[in-house]
């Protein structure tokens, strides 16, 4: 284990939660890895009919069982929760996921409905929750029941304005045909197939996708539909768009959690950057507390299936080491506010650019130095809460360095980010944070006391360090104590040193 990891365990080891572990109202506090099922792990060769690894747009083998094989493995880097890409019956090529032909089958390709049940029972006895995407928006192109159905669609048109919210609902999204989910008899199928797979394998959540691109009184039922049959049953709206004002559109439709694309394009995008600039982590967290319920439910992310990955842009946008940023982007993603989702093989600097290069089957063992740098991240996450569930402030950013908050009531932390190559400092008020404190470092050991009224951090290029929140070990009362007992000690010693010079006299 390399020697900063070690640093890390033990400071969290030997220095106990001093911000109080208490248990989140819901699941901020979940720890998420994204697996798109056919890059990931084949475990079962015999279901590779269609697998051509030579074509970046088909299968390549990934199944439920591959997944099954690497809880173990997910489960050592500290991760809670899984979300699988959809499993179900696709049309052909159909390898992520997204092109439905049979919403009651599971995919030949990805395996059986029995083998999904033993990855939730699998997955639940690692007390690991398991989330399933759904698309309710379409199916799979040349679908046959645009042609046996032709009720259940909308017409084929191609969604040219953007901006348009009814071209958004109602035309269709590629050439992928548009369910007419405002039709009763397409909404009473949809809910049955999403509750069916419910009550079938006592799976914990759905990732529901193109959110946008469904009319809201649809959610506002499918919400109750499935909290009817779970009412715990987790549910995460991917609305792609980095517009806040817009996305918090679908904030009161009852889903517990939605993307936070605003975090990918202010934080995400500028640590990729030669030149990044540290204040888009306020810009984005105050984007959020303005326009949602609790910033906290939030799902945040650097990269996904849908958009390059993080190492590919850091190379392309001229960091000098791009693992480094991101090792601060991770480092942001699960200090700032929001449930953190780490895609595949993101714990191994895997580097792609868009679809289907930011695709490719996952390696293994792959990057064991950074898979140490993950699990620390959401030890740290787990050990203190606070980081799920505070507010966040930024306290003070001078020349590409800034200091931010996390408040929980009394729980307090911090951390800080260096985003220059060179080393900085940086200083602040002791009252920013609290009288008779100091700042004990997690990441690596590091102590900051009161230096006449102020604190300063230190921190190497590139690099961040995460802060509990601690009493001074001499604080005022100690300091006035001292005042009074030293007078008082020393006129003892001396009149003891008299009274025994004047007893050596008589003698």
């Amino acid at each position: 284990m390399r020697r900063g990891v070690v640093l890390v365990l033990l400071s969290l080891l030997l220095f106990p939660t001093v911000v109080g572990a208490k248990e989140a109202a819901s699941w901020e506090q979940e720890r998420m890895y994204f697996i798109m099922v056919d890059r990931f792990v084949d475990g079962n060769p015999d279901n590779n009919d269609q697998v051509d690894q030579n074509d970046p747009k088909a299968f390549h083998g990934g199944d439920i069982r591959g997944v099954i094989e690497k809880l173990d493995y997910i489960e050592s880097l500290g991760f809670t929760s899984i979300w699988l890409t959809p499993v179900f019956e696709n049309m052909p090529d159909g390898y992520h996921g997204y092109w439905i032909k049979d919403f009651y089958d599971i995919d030949p390709q990805f395996g059986t409905k029995e083998d999904l049940q033993e990855l939730v029972d699998e997955a639940h006895k690692r007390d690991m929750k398991v989330i399933l995407d759904f698309v309710v928006n379409h199916v799979g192109p040349n679908h046959p029941w645009v042609e046996e159905k032709p009720d259940w669609f909308h017409d084929e048109l191609p969604i040219v304005l953007w901006n348009d919210q009814e071209q958004v609902e109602t035309h269709w999204l590629f050439d992928l045909p548009d369910f007419k989910t405002e039709d009763p008899e397409v909404k009473d199928y949809l809910l049955e197939a999403a509750t069916y797979w419910i009550e079938e394998t006592g799976i914990d959540g759905y990732r529901l996708d193109t959110v946008r691109h469904v009319d809201k009184p649809f959610w506002e039922d499918f919400v109750k539909a499935v909290r009817e049959v779970d009412p715990d049953f987790y549910l995460l709206a991917e609305v792609f768009d980095p517009d806040p004002q817009y996305v918090a559109e679908y904030d009161d439709l009852g889903f517990n959690s939605i993307t936070n694309f605003t975090f990918y394009d202010r934080v995400s995008k500028t640590m990729t950057q030669k030149t990044a600039n540290v204040d888009e982590i306020d810009v984005a967290a105050s984007y959020a507390e303005t326009f949602f319920n609790d910033p906290n439910q939030m799902a945040t992310f650097l990269d996904n299936h849908d958009v390059e990955r993080f190492m590919h842009v850091a190379e392309l946008g001229g960091a000098e080491s791009a693992e480094r940023r991101l090792r601060l982007g991770l480092f942001a993603l699960y200090a700032s506010p929001g449930m953190p989702i780490v895609f595949q093989g993101t714990e191994n600097a895997q580097k792609g650019g868009a679809d289907p290069a930011n695709r490719v089957m996952t390696d293994f063992p792959g990057n064991e130095e950074l898979h140490e740098y993950v699990a620390t991240m959401n030890r740290m996450r787990a050990e203190y809460p606070v980081f799920a569930t505070g507010e966040q402030r930024m306290i003070a950013s001078k020349d590409g360095m800034a200091v931010f908050e996390r408040r929980d009531g009394e729980d307090v932390a911090l951390y800080a980010i260096n985003m220059n190559a060179e080393d900085r400092e940086i200083e602040f008020e002791v009252s920013e944070v609290g009288e008779d404190t100091r700042l004990r470092g997690l990441l690596f050991s590091q102590l900051v006391t009161d230096s006449r009224g102020k604190f300063t951090i230190k921190l190497a290029g590139e690099s961040a360090n995460a802060y509990i929140v601690e009493e001074s070990e001499v604080n005022m009362w100690t300091i006035g104590l001292l005042v009074v007992a030293i007078p008082i000690f020393l006129t003892g010693l001396v009149m003891w040193k008299r009274r025994k010079s004047a007893a050596e006299d008589t003698l």
